[in-house]
C-alpha cells in the first residue's frame, strides 16, 4: 500500500511540475533573458567576460600546476578546461539557486509563481554562459590539433544528465535557504573543498587504488571523466556510472519538487 501511495505521489509531482513548466514558460524564458541582460549591463566587458573567466581559470590552474608544481597531464589546458567548465557551471547554479526565492520577494507578493520555476531560471542563466565556455573548449581542442570524433555529439548525454542533477541540488538547496540564512556562506567554502576531491586538476590514476572508491562516490568523478572521454581521448562517456547518477538526479528533483511544493504557501511568512 505504501508502495502506491509513494508511486501516486511522484507522479503528482512531476505531474504538477510539468504543468507548471508549459503554463510558466513565457515567463522562464523573459526572466531568464533579463537576468542575462542585467548580467551583462553590470560588467564593461559583456558578453567577452563570459569567455574570459574560464580561460583565466585555466590560466590560473596551469600556472599552480604546471610551472610551480611541476605536474600536469598530457594536453594538461584541455584536460584542466573539461572540468572547470563543468565545475563552474554546477557551482554557479547551486550557489545562485540557495537566494533564488528569497530574491524574488517583491515578485512574489503581487503574483503567484511556482517556488521551483525560481532556481530553475538560475540554473538555465548559468547553462548559458557554460555553452560559451563549450565554444571555447572546442577552439581550444581545435588549437592543440586534437581531431573531433562522433564520440563529441555523446555531449548531450552526459549534459541531460549533469543538468538534472544541478537542477535537483538547486531545488533542495532554493529551499534550504529559505530556512538557513548562512547556506550561501557555507556552500562557498565546501564547494573549494568538493573540487580538490574531485580530479579536476589531476588525474585519477594518481590516487592510490585502495582509495579511489572514494572518488567515485563523488558525482563530479563521473562527470569529469565523461567530459575528458569524448572531448579528449576519443571514446565513450561512462556511461555504466552515468545511470546511476541519473536516477539519484531524479531522486534529488523528486525530494525538492515535494518541499518546495508542500512550504509554497509558507515561504512568504518566512521571509
Amino acid at each position: 500500500m505504501r508502495i502506491v501511495m509513494r508511486r501516486i505521489i511522484l507522479v503528482e509531482v512531476f505531474k504538477r511540475i510539468v504543468n507548471d513548466l508549459l503554463k510558466y514558460r513565457e515567463y522562464i524564458l523573459y526572466a531568464t533573458k533579463s537576468e542575462l541582460k542585467i548580467q551583462l549591463s553590470s560588467t564593461f566587458l559583456g558578453y567577452l567576460w563570459w569567455i574570459l573567466d574560464p580561460l583565466l581559470y585555466m590560466l590560473i590552474y596551469m600556472l599552480l600546476v604546471m610551472l610551480i608544481f611541476k605536474r600536469g597531464e598530457e594536453n594538461f589546458p584541455i584536460f584542466i578546461f573539461c572540468a572547470l567548465i563543468p565545475w563552474k557551471w554546477t557551482v554557479s547554479s547551486i550557489v545562485d539557486s540557495t537566494s533564488s526565492i528569497k530574491s524574488k520577494v517583491g515578485v512574489l507578493e503581487q503574483v503567484y509563481i511556482p517556488k521551483p520555476v525560481l532556481p530553475l531560471i538560475r540554473v538555465l542563466v548559468n547553462t548559458v554562459k557554460y555553452f560559451f565556455g563549450i565554444v571555447i573548449l572546442l577552439i581550444l581542442i581545435a588549437a592543440f590539433k586534437i581531431p573531433f570524433s562522433l564520440h563529441n555529439i555523446e555531449f548531450i548525454v552526459v549534459f541531460i544528465i549533469h543538468f538534472l542533477f544541478i537542477f535537483g541540488l538547486s531545488l533542495i538547496l532554493s529551499h534550504v535557504g529559505i530556512f538557513f540564512k548562512d547556506i550561501r556562506n557555507i556552500l562557498i567554502f565546501t564547494v573549494r573543498l568538493w573540487f580538490y576531491l574531485s580530479p579536476g586538476l589531476y588525474s585519477l590514476e594518481r590516487i592510490p587504488q585502495k582509495f579511489q572508491f572514494l572518488w567515485w562516490m563523488n558525482p563530479m568523478t563521473t562527470f569529469f571523466l565523461s567530459y575528458r572521454n569524448i572531448f579528449l581521448y576519443d571514446t565513450f562517456p561512462l556511461y555504466k556510472q552515468l545511470l546511476p547518477w541519473a536516477l539519484f538526479s531524479i531522486i534529488l528533483i523528486f525530494i525538492g519538487l515535494k518541499y518546495l511544493y508542500k512550504f509554497d504557501k509558507q515561504y512568504m511568512k518566512v521571509i
